[in-house]
């Protein structure tokens, strides 16, 4: 079901409200192409080496474990989804970060849970956990973060970015932009900027550095606080709408991305 959610091949039905929506996004694929035919044909040039029955194999092997855990993340990932195909997306959100932070640390333990050596697994750990970065910030963005690299390593992943395309009037991209790259991303002067970017069209964000993008971002627009000059105000972004807007789609890119590294990882151990 979560490989049917992220890569459009099934609608979505509201409870409360009965309404239904048919998923076409792709997410697993960074350019969001539309999953027309409606299945999981994709799996079989999606992997070299892997196909839709390996895939199918594994779901069987692996279907009931952790099955509390990946239930949670499907209604949050449901969820997100349903809103963002319509178009209200800051609930989208709201259900993107509770997905997000449900993985946060439930991924990082099903992957050493499936690695064999026992003591290259404690090792892991023990750095996910007590790893500390440059300016000091030691525990879930550290720990997070340790986990991509590990999860990642040697492959193109960590080259790549997640972009955070400002598409909307012209009039209003400067200070979107600015909001993005000094209040959240941390970029104060164009000279911080990630190869990629582009003022004030594009923010490109390392693959490795969109978990601290995330949580700054929900810090910075949900804990207002008259205290701090940093908030992301209204007058910032012009409507919440619009600014999730931007990052919604990317980032469950970035979630479809680490969950099929999971999954890849289990078959592969």
């Amino acid at each position: 079901m979560i490989f049917r959610v992220l890569s459009g091949s099934c609608q979505i039905t509201n409870l409360n409200t009965e309404e239904s929506v048919s998923l076409e996004t792709n997410y697993f694929f960074s350019d969001l192409r539309r999953n027309t035919d409606g299945d999981l044909e994709f799996l079989n040039d999606f992997d070299e080496g892997a196909g839709l029955s390996e895939y199918e194999l594994q779901v069987t092997r692996t279907g009931f474990k952790n099955r509390k855990f990946y239930k949670s993340f499907l209604a949050e990932l449901a969820s997100c989804i349903y809103h963002e195909e319509s178009d209200k997306h800051t609930a989208a959100f709201v259900h993107l970060y509770r997905s997000y932070e449900h993985l946060s640390y439930a991924f990082p333990m099903i992957y050493a849970s499936r690695t064999e050596d026992y003591v290259g697994t404690f090792e892991s750990l023990r750095q996910w956990m007590s790893a500390s970065s440059s300016d000091g910030n030691v525990g879930e963005l550290k720990f997070h973060k340790n986990f991509i690299t590990t999860l990642f390593k040697g492959l193109p992943e960590l080259q790549r970015t997640v972009d955070i395309e400002i598409n909307t009037k012209q009039e209003y991209r400067a200070s979107i932009f600015k909001a993005l790259a000094e209040k959240v991303a941390g970029w104060k002067e164009p000279d911080k900027y990630s190869a990629g970017t582009k003022c004030p069209d594009r923010l490109a964000i390392p693959f490795a550095e969109h978990h601290s993008f995330l949580v700054n971002l929900r810090n910075r627009f949900f804990h207002y606080s008259n205290a701090r000059s940093d908030n992301i105000g209204i007058d910032d972004i012009v409507e919440a709408d619009l600014l999730f807007s931007f990052v919604n789609k990317a980032t469950l890119n970035y979630i479809a991305t680490i969950f099929h590294g999971i999954v890849k990882h289990q078959m592969q151990s």
